[in-house]
């Protein structure tokens, strides 16, 4: 049996666990669970981002702003979807590790696709995909791991 096939059978014995909990529990469970096992990947993918060497200007509507060399990386941030969304994917609960405004300077980095897919004049540089692909199963342990806990922590059996 594969490592995901074993991932999904555990995942299988968690979902009958989390049908004996109360749906708010379940609800918690799950996402404290998947806030838990994105971690590795987020942080991958910080670190994967190409900063600049040096301060650069961007355009910013009318204006050109300076920004300082790291706005990619302190722009990649993750969220838990909206209802909405967890509605149009037929899912009950599930995160997403995005692009926004920096933390620092408050602006949002428009070029991150040009660095992660390239240009005709720009090689790419990924780091979302990678940091996917480097992480997909350390998720999906991690995920177990943490449902398993949190299942027992409000009070189902695993």
């Amino acid at each position: 049996m594969s490592t995901i096939e074993t991932t999904m059978t555990m995942t299988g014995d968690c979902e009958q666990a989390l049908l004996q909990l109360q749906a708010r529990f379940a609800k918690k469970a799950v996402d404290g669970a998947i806030t838990y096992a994105k971690t590795p990947m987020l942080k991958d993918s910080q670190e994967m981002a190409a900063e600049a060497e040096a301060d650069h200007l961007m355009k910013y509507g009318d204006k050109y702003e300076l920004v300082h060399p790291g706005l990619l990386k302190e722009s990649i941030k993750w969220r838990k979807l909206k209802a909405k969304e967890l509605q149009e994917l037929g899912v009950s609960a599930g995160g997403a590790i995005y692009i926004g405004k920096g933390k620092t300077q408050k602006l949002y980095p428009r070029y991150w696709h040009f660095v992660e897919f390239g240009t005709s004049k720009l090689p790419p540089a990924p780091y979302f995909r990678p940091a996917f692909e480097q992480n997909k199963q350390q998720f999906l342990d991690r995920f177990c791991q943490k449902l398993r806990q949190n299942i027992d922590k409000y009070g189902g059996s695993t």
